[in-house]
């Protein structure tokens, strides 16, 4: 049937449609007579999803859906992020020297749990120095901090640099989230650079000065800010050559520290010292000052500075050798050289010039050789002016010239008690003018030069030889004869003069021919005795000052045999080879020694034996 038709039946008033039509055989499985068989209509049947299972797949897809909201909703709830914690520190980030800041400590919990176990850290700024406590590291045990909830407090400081630092504090919060066994940590820090310092340090130096010259100087501080600063120390570093002779006001039991207590704002103050200062041609004299406060017995430096003075060659420069040294070590009886020059260092000349030579020491004055100058016996000095050397009257723009002296030394030495040791030979010399020139008057035109001459001690040893000695009774024929055993003493003895002596020891070889019989005097001696090389050493230590002196002569004795054969007839037999006797002398720096020669069986120093035994 046409559509068309069909649509005019369908819509036409009492029409009727017959009988129900068949669904297309597509759908509807048929038989041979047209109809669907059964069988065919089960399979069709089965091999169409029933509207149930689709229902029961709806729910199983919902449920899934369900489970993992409810899982991304209890994850949101315990997972934790640390970076939602926040920690700030809040200060200037410029300050002033010695100001006193605050640090604010800002800690916020902006996560879903509770922070527990809440620590924190503050770590101060180096050199700072906290105003709650004196540690530069402060603790704290904080509360709870409940999700949502944030706190602060202030942590105040003096902070303490030079002008340009960059002084850092930092903070570290430890806490525990929730029910969570983990720890974790959050950190922050904050840099304040110092703009000034308001406290100053100022030195009132001369520019130069010539070596051993005395001056005086000052230091000035002041407290140019607008609050008043507590405790200050005030310290002094001066340069080697440099030595105090008054200070104004007077230091702490050291002699370069200062208790200032409070400097007000706007208050200064001075310190005055007078010294002199030595040193080489163009050195430049460093002192350093510097102004803070104690702190676990250190300074820490509010402001300092530095002044320098130059030393510089005086208008009249003098200078002195002795034996063509001026590093000279001598000894009792030597005869001691001395040649001084002098000169004028400037293009102006100087009038009545003098020279002094001043002399201290055991000398035997009266072996004084001089040229030219004039000795006063009672103070024990030279002198030489335009009297006596003509070209002292004036001398000329560069002019220069020298003089010359020599004296002995005295011997022995004048050891009297124990105190007598460690002698010295001291020369100064200096050169001046009565008339100063007006163009040098801001400077000081004398010059000095000071020698020492230390006096080493003498070491002396003795080796002798006996027969007949009380120490050690002797035996065997004298003269000694081929075949027959002779036995002989020999003595070591040590003298020592000026200065105390360690690591003494004396060395002797004995002959092939001599024996040892292994006896000594006194038994508690340190002598031993190397068979294989005939050595004989006696090994003393330290050896006082004075020893033969005001104290007993160091000495050992020891027993050598000798059994002489046919080559020894008609000779002198050695009994023991030459002997040295060494030893280091802490005073003068450098090691002396003593020989005595070898002993022969003449025994020249045994009085009971005649030449012809």
């Amino acid at each position: 049937m046409k559509l068309e038709e069909l649509k005019k039946k369908l819509y036409k008033r009492e029409a009727e449609l017959g009988e129900r039509m068949e669904g297309p055989p597509a759908y509807r499985p048929i038989d041979q007579s047209g109809r669907a068989s059964s069988r065919e209509w089960s399979a069709l049947k089965k091999r169409v999803i029933p509207r149930k299972y689709f229902l029961i797949g709806g729910l199983a897809l919902l449920t899934v859906f369900l489970i993992i909201i409810v899982f991304m909703f209890w994850h949101g709830l315990t997972s934790f992020d640390k970076d939602k914690v926040k920690l700030e520190i809040r200060g200037p980030d410029r300050a002033v020297s010695g100001e006193e800041i605050s640090y604010q400590v800002n800690y916020c919990n902006r996560t879903r749990l509770d922070l527990k176990e809440v620590k924190l850290i503050f770590h101060y700024s180096e050199g700072s120095i906290p105003l709650r406590q004196k540690d530069l590291i402060e603790a704290f045990d904080l509360p709870d901090l409940a999700a949502g909830q944030e706190n602060q407090f202030d942590l105040p400081a003096r902070i303490i640099g030079l002008k340009g630092e960059s002084k850092k504090a930092w903070a570290e919060l430890s806490y525990q989230p929730g029910n969570l066994s983990s720890r974790f940590t959050n950190q922050a820090e904050i840099l304040t650079t110092i703009i000034s310092v308001p406290l100053v340090v100022d030195f009132e130096l001369p520019e130069r000065l010539v070596s051993g010259q005395s001056f005086d100087f000052s230091l000035k501080y002041f407290n140019q800010g607008e609050v008043s600063f507590d405790n200050l120390r005030l310290r002094l570093e001066y340069p080697t050559g440099f030595t105090i002779d008054s200070v104004e006001p007077q230091p702490l039991e050291e002699d370069n520290l200062w208790s200032l207590s409070s400097l007000m704002a706007g208050q200064e103050g001075k310190i005055f010292i007078r010294g002199h200062i030595t040193g080489q041609e163009g050195e430049a004299k460093l002192f350093k000052a510097q102004l803070g406060v104690l702190e676990n017995d250190q300074l820490m430096s509010y402001a300092e500075t530095v002044g320098a003075v130059q030393v510089s060659v005086p208008p009249l420069f003098i200078s002195q050798t002795v034996n063509g040294k001026n590093d000279y070590t001598t000894q009792a009886g030597d005869t001691l050289t001395y040649l001084i020059d002098f000169e004028n260092t400037t293009d102006v000349g100087i009038k009545n010039v003098f020279i002094t030579a001043k002399l201290e020491g055991p000398l035997d004055l009266p072996s004084l050789k001089l040229e030219n100058g004039s000795f006063d016996g009672i103070n024990q000095t030279i002198t030489w002016r335009a009297s006596n050397l003509p070209d002292l009257e004036f001398l000329e723009p560069y002019q220069k010239g020298k003089v010359r002296f020599s004296v002995n030394l005295k011997n022995p030495l004048p050891i009297n008690n124990f105190s007598d040791k460690n002698f010295k030979v001291v020369n100064t010399v200096k050169i001046d003018s009565s008339e100063p020139p007006l163009s040098l008057g801001s400077i000081q035109i004398s010059g000095e030069s000071q020698l020492v001459a230390k006096v080493a001690s003498r070491l002396t040893l003795q080796s002798q030889g006996y027969y007949n000695d009380d120490l050690m009774p002797n035996n065997g024929p004298i003269p000694p004869k081929v075949g027959q055993t002779t036995s002989y003493t020999i003595k070591w003895r040590l003298t020592n003069t000026a200065n105390d002596l360690e690591e003494v020891k004396v060395i002797g070889y004995l002959p092939p021919h001599v024996q040892w019989p292994d006896r000594i005097n006194p038994s508690g001696s340190d002598l031993q005795y190397n068979p294989q090389t005939g050595q004989v050493i006696w090994r003393i230590g330290s050896l006082p000052a004075a020893t033969g002196i005001l104290l007993p002569v160091k000495q050992t004795a020891f027993q050598v045999l000798i059994t002489p054969g046919l080559a020894h007839l008609g000779h002198l037999v050695e009994l023991i080879g030459q002997t040295t006797a060494s030893a280091k002398d802490n005073f003068v720096g450098f090691n002396l020694e003593s020989i005595s020669p070898a002993i022969d069986n003449d025994l020249p120093d045994d009085p009971t034996i005649k030449r012809k035994d």
